[in-house]
């Protein structure tokens, strides 16, 4: 494309006249640009078809890879040429390539991008003000991205991210629709979770975060999820402490988790990891061993009663763990600014 560019400046200048009827070979290349890509595209689809009317005689039919290939550089060349809706055609193309050779990945990785090329065309038009900018390049988005979300395995982080991006653009995605998958119903829980937060309802906040571990246990999950189990056992363990709970109205879950970071804090018991061997289900299995200690310290102050401690404690698991969420800091600045108004 650049040498293409160049060569149309360089016939400008040696043009006869700024009025000249009679274009020079380089600017009729560059007018032929891109319709010699769509008829490279026309091309590599008629291959496409070939192989799919082949039937029992696929000897006789294009070779897939070779297709694939041709597709795969024609979605790089109209992506640099800024004509997104056929590139993400040749995305889609390239993703059938990929379903003749049983390889769903690789294929629901590429109706990925062919929908985020139909969302760019989308956008792109809206910025022009076309008057398409609603229909077409929108609905082919959404359907690369359903296209995607079905290819992809169950339960992946690939697909949860496919499911947040469909959500941004079909925010009225059906929760009891077959790509409501457990990932992404927990990281609508988690995000539910945090907007409580924010708004200053902990209590539903910590409903939530005790929905997500009782979805993760009850699928056998709990390795995949190690990190958000760490994150959500912390933020538990702070809402309890902060809404100072009486047992009455604690669950049986809040009551082992509190009991097991006071016996920690007494030495009375020590600290778990997943490496145990024991039930994965257990506090503090995927807590750091130092982060544990420091919850246990302030689980201890806040079952004795001791405030003044609790509030420099909880400075003090701000300030030694940096690689803290910032809802977790969130959270700590909440409780020891409500503490610093008493103690």
């Amino acid at each position: 494309m650049d040498k293409l560019r160049g060569g149309s400046l360089v016939g400008g200048g040696s043009s006869s006249g700024m009025g000249s009827t009679n274009p020079g070979p380089e600017q009729q290349q560059l007018e032929q640009y891109p319709k010699n890509l769509i008829e490279q595209y026309l091309r590599a689809s008629s291959k496409i078809k070939k192989f799919e009317r082949a039937g029992f005689f696929k000897r006789f039919a294009p070779s897939v890879g070779d297709v694939q290939a041709d597709f795969q550089r024609l979605a790089y060349s109209f992506e640099e040429s800024g004509i997104l809706q056929y590139a993400a055609m040749c995305h889609i193309g390239y993703a059938k390539c990929e379903s003749y050779g049983g390889a769903p990945q690789r294929e629901s990785e590429a109706y990925l991008r062919a929908a985020r090329s139909f969302l760019g065309a989308h956008n792109e038009s809206g910025q022009l003000h076309l008057r398409t900018r609603h229909s077409e390049f929108r609905e082919g988005a959404l359907h690369c991205y359903h296209r995607a979300a079905e290819r992809a395995v169950d339960g992946c982080v690939f697909k949860a991210a496919i499911l947040r991006e469909l959500k941004q653009l079909q925010r009225q995605l059906d929760s009891t629709s077959s790509f409501a998958s457990p990932t992404h119903q927990i990281h609508d829980l988690e995000i539910s979770a945090e907007t409580c937060g924010q708004r200053g309802d902990f209590r539903s906040a910590l409903q939530h975060y005790d929905d997500i571990v009782d979805n993760v246990y009850e699928r056998r999950g709990t390795r995949m999820y190690g990190e958000l189990l760490r994150r959500v056992e912390v933020l538990r363990l702070l809402l309890l402490v902060h809404l100072n709970l009486p047992p009455a109205r604690q669950s049986p879950a809040h009551i082992k988790l509190i009991e097991y970071y006071y016996n920690l804090a007494q030495f009375e018991a020590r600290p778990c990891s997943a490496n145990d061997g024991g039930s994965v289900e257990r506090p503090g299995v995927f807590v750091p061993e130092q982060q544990q200690y420091a919850l246990a310290e302030i689980t201890c102050a806040w079952v004795e009663r001791k405030m003044c401690d609790l509030k420099h404690l909880l400075r003090d698991f701000g300030a030694e763990f940096g690689d803290l969420s910032g809802v977790e800091r969130q959270l700590l600045k909440v409780m020891h600014v409500e503490l610093a108004r008493s103690y």
